[in-house]
């Protein structure tokens, strides 16, 4: 298999592995979020080629998601937001703060307008989920990131 098709094939997997991942997730929404799908986030801060994966497995999980459209929007710009701030910064420990907090702030903005929930209480509740996971995505993905090819 060529490069090209390798990268497809890993992007697809990604994204029907998040899409799978938050939608049987019976917390994966709202103030309280514990999405095990977000350790999939992370790989992107090791190699950028897995982008699309996240963002159509965003796309397609939140679709499922109680609040639609609006949730698929805001997902995806988390998403976009931090692997741009990420092609800045290359330490994948700081990518995982920064898309914590990016996370944090974007989504409880959404639950504030849409929901009527506080907005820094949710903030925190976001992020510190957010974070848990990701350092836990981090840790996995970077011990196995050979193994898997997820770098060239």
């Amino acid at each position: 298999m060529n490069q090209n098709g390798k990268y497809l094939a890993i992007n697809a997997v990604i994204a029907a592995l998040y899409v799978v991942l938050t939608t049987i997730n019976p917390i994966g929404h709202g103030m309280i979020q514990i999405r095990v799908s977000e350790m999939l986030a992370i790989i992107p801060f090791i190699n950028r080629k897995f982008i699309p994966g996240i963002l159509i497995g965003v796309t397609v999980a939140n679709f499922f998601s109680p609040l639609g459209y609006i949730d698929v929007l805001v997902g995806l710009s988390c998403a976009i937001v931090s692997y741009t701030i990420s092609y800045f910064i290359k330490n994948l420990w700081i990518n995982v703060v920064q898309y914590a907090i990016v996370c944090g702030l974007i989504v409880s903005l959404m639950l504030k307008y849409v929901l009527g929930i506080p907005y820094w209480p949710s903030v925190v509740a976001i992020f510190l989920s957010t974070l848990i996971v990701g350092l836990i995505g981090a840790v996995i993905f970077n011990v196995l990131k050979t193994r898997l090819k997820l770098i060239d």
